[in-house]
């Protein structure tokens, strides 16, 4: 037999009407007796509001960042687990029966499959328990709804403590790493006293000052060697007979002038005072040679005067001089600072600028760590975010499985869909033709002249009492 066409379909049905009808009544009764003899579920729930934080979160911020659901999964697997549940089980006497024929695993997981937590809109979330018994489910999500109130203050004050805990830790390295940093910075500074880049000011007006005590210095040196030489002067027009020639006389006074000169200038490692210095000498030299034994006059008061003041001026001449070398040293060393200055300089900024990202990092987590333990004090009074039993469970008075509509409406509908199934089978084992098409169409090459309907006696005895149905075509 050929498929059917979509034409077919109603003509199929309403010939097999009776599968159809007959199916779908055992579905129907089938539905109903489901509903009967199932044994009943009851499903209680308990809805739990999430309070804000009672503290203003500009005042006091919260370190627990984690969201709601985060936080109900991490809470829905701490209780869950074999020794709460089994605590719960124990505590409420939960499935007494089922108890005492299985191991305590099987009723654990048999009791975790029966609970279910569901956010709702808001903040708010359902705890719902699912059993045989209304009383027990109702107490069972209840206390459920406890634990997890007690679990949400414990995960909130646990966390709030770890993040404290970390941010010390954290703290602590920072200053150890702080002070080490400190001590190499205080060392730097201790080796390179003087060189530091605050000091280069002072070093410059150091070696001001005493570029002005070395021209002091060179005028008073000055002034002593000319005074010197009026006294030598003055003595030897006293004493003309011991006197060197006028000639190396005048030429003697007139280097130590020049002398007096160039080092008010320059320094005695100058070329030229050298070579004055040593001309100076070979001249005194010559001088101090005796002419021959004469008779030396007895001096005046007034000569040993200027002997005695030349002594002093000698005196003072070497102290000058002494003073001068003293302050060229420390412009030397003044000049040597300023000198090293920018090498120190670059050394410290690299020492300071990681003392200062340390100190910046120490600043910073100082103050995360108190904002870390206001939060923990926040958690620990309670006035953090909370759940709070806004609708308890109650026993429920009517069964959620099975429902009657559900049951009596799947069942028509499970026998609706056999029935037409069992047609359509029907249909396709059945070898005869109900009309003239479908006989033309298996058999094209012959010609249907024409149908006879089908005769029904008027006895409408028994189904098998001998009569039977017949169809020609």
């Amino acid at each position: 037999m050929t498929e059917p066409d979509l034409l077919s379909v109603p003509r199929i049905l309403w010939k097999r009407k009776h599968w159809v009808v007959l199916l779908a009544l055992l579905g129907f009764v089938g539905g109903y007796l489901a509903w009967k003899l199932l044994a009943p579920k009851y499903r209680a729930s308990t809805m739990i509001l999430v309070e804000s934080q009672k503290v203003p979160t500009d005042y006091v911020k919260t370190t627990v960042t984690s969201s709601l659901a985060e936080r109900l999964r991490t809470i829905q697997q701490q209780i869950t687990n074999r020794e709460n549940l089994e605590r719960i089980i124990l505590e409420l006497d939960l499935y007494p029966e089922y108890r005492a024929v299985a191991p305590m695993e099987d009723v654990v997981a048999h009791a975790r499959r029966a609970l279910r937590v569901r956010v709702e809109r808001g903040a708010t979330f359902r705890v719902s328990y699912r059993g045989a018994d209304p009383v027990e489910v109702a107490r069972a999500a209840n206390r459920i709804a406890e634990l997890f109130i007690e679990e949400n203050l414990k995960v909130r004050e646990g966390q709030a403590e770890r993040t404290s805990q970390f941010l010390e830790t954290e703290l602590e390295e920072i200053r150890s790493r702080l002070e080490t940093q400190e001590e190499a910075v205080a060392q730097f500074r201790l080796r390179h006293e003087g060189e530091l880049p605050e000091q280069r000011d002072s070093n410059l007006v150091a070696v001001t000052r005493l570029e002005a005590e070395l021209a002091a210095n060179r005028e008073a040196f000055q002034q002593a060697e000319l005074r010197k030489l009026l006294l030598e002067n003055q003595l030897r027009s006293r004493d003309a007979e011991i006197v060197p020639p006028e000639t190396s006389l005048s030429r003697l006074d007139e280097l130590k002038l020049e002398l007096a000169q160039l080092r008010s200038r320059f320094t005695d490692r100058h070329p030229d005072v050298v070579r004055l210095q040593r001309e100076i000498a070979e001249l005194e030299t010559q001088a101090t040679e005796p002419a021959g034994v004469e008779e030396m006059p007895l001096p005046s008061a007034t000569d040993i005067y200027a002997a005695a003041e030349i002594r002093a001026l000698d005196r003072e001449l070497v102290r000058l001089e002494s003073e001068r070398d003293q302050i060229l040293k420390e412009i030397g060393r003044f000049e040597r600072r300023l000198e090293r200055t920018p090498r120190v300089q670059q050394g410290l900024l690299i020492l300071t600028r990681d003392y200062d990202n340390l100190r910046e990092s120490y600043e910073k987590l100082l103050g995360k760590r108190l904002e870390a333990r206001l939060a923990e004090n926040l958690e620990r009074s309670q006035q953090g975010e909370q759940f709070r039993i806004l609708e308890r469970a109650v026993p429920p008075s009517r069964p959620y499985f099975p429902q009657r509509t559900i049951c009596l409406g799947g069942g028509l509908l499970i026998g609706l869909a056999l029935g037409v199934g069992a047609a359509f089978l029907r249909e396709e084992v059945d070898q005869t033709f109900g009309d003239p098409q479908s006989l033309q169409s298996a058999f094209p090459e012959v010609t249907v002249l024409t149908s006879i309907p089908l005769i029904r006696p008027k006895w409408d005895g028994p189904v098998g009492s001998g009569w039977k149905e017949k169809k020609s075509a």
